[in-house]
């Protein structure tokens, strides 16, 4: 796939999702209730579920990474005779 269409696909794919999302949470009926939310609350509610948890992987990554790397090895120096 070539640069443009790509970039093409992800322009429409954004504005799709921009208009389906201003959609949720302005103009979506209120009588859609889903698990006891309406669906103007789940265009809230799933957003935010998605950031925290990127931020809680990312958090588990760099702890991952420091439990994981092996110490680094101590600095030995040589003493020269001159």
């Amino acid at each position: 796939m070539r640069n443009k269409s790509l970039g093409a696909l992800l322009l429409s794919l954004a504005l799709v999702a921009m208009v389906g999302y201003f959609w949720l949470l302005f103009l979506a009926p209120q009588d859609a209730v889903f698990l006891g939310k309406t669906t103007n609350e789940w265009a809230i509610v799933i957003p935010v579920l998605i950031i925290v948890y990127a931020v809680l992987l990312v958090v588990a990554w760099i702890g991952w990474a420091l439990a994981s790397t092996a110490p680094p090895l101590p600095i030995t120096t040589e003493s020269s005779d001159v």
